[in-house]
């Protein structure tokens, strides 16, 4: 098998051609979060750690199974298919269903246009929330998520810039700020993001198994 736990590279003679070593070369780790989505699909996200044409080590906070489908969306917005290699403690190895340009794919940069930054990867997810604003609460339904902000239902309608706080299943209410509201849907952005390792510890405290 040319995906290993030791290193992400392609099993290449030693007298190959230096194109075909060059094309197997592991890159340098990337420690970038993704979105990566089972086969039943369910999405959740993980942290990439070494990539390579051929596959890639994350590390993932919820159950997976040894030769699962999976896709890995990038934050770039590419989505790669593979199956999953290996599973050692929290990391697992995903080996791609074909070779993969991953150093093209992880340069260009998908943006929100409304933060000028870029953007986090959003998880679909079907939750309740406890949203206060304006002095009043009010539970609202969650469609997705992502560790900078959420999408919440909107029955009434709330103001662009307005300050406010989400309290999330078993989290404590977390400031935020309303950046739109259209079509009875309203976007919140957190005044600070999870990290990771809270983000992962979260979701795999509420998620199903």
């Amino acid at each position: 098998m040319f995906f290993s736990k030791s290193k992400l590279v392609a099993d290449v003679p030693a007298g190959a051609p230096v194109a075909e070593r060059r094309r197997s070369i592991r890159h340098a780790t990337v420690m970038q979060v993704a979105k990566i989505r089972l086969s039943r699909g369910r999405e959740e996200l993980c942290l990439l750690r070494d990539v390579s044409p051929e596959g890639v080590k994350a590390e993932v906070y919820v159950r997976m199974e040894v030769a699962a489908s999976v896709e890995i969306e990038l934050r770039t917005g590419h989505t790669i298919r593979g199956k999953i290699a290996w599973i050692e403690d929290a990391l697992v190895g995903v080996a791609f269903d074909e070779p993969m340009p991953m150093a093209a794919m992880l340069a260009h940069c998908s943006f929100d246009d409304r933060l000028g930054k870029l953007r986090s990867p959003r998880l679909e997810v079907d939750m309740h929330g406890l949203l206060t604003i304006d002095f009043q609460q009010r539970v609202v339904r969650i469609g997705n998520i992502s560790q900078s902000g959420l999408q919440i239902a909107a029955n009434q309608p709330l103001d662009a810039g307005a300050s406010c706080a989400i309290a999330l299943p078993g989290l404590a209410p977390r400031p935020a700020t309303v950046r739109w509201c259209r079509e009875q849907q309203a976007g919140l952005l957190l005044a600070e993001p999870f990290e990771y390792a809270a983000f992962a510890e979260w979701r795999a405290a509420i998620a199903p198994a």
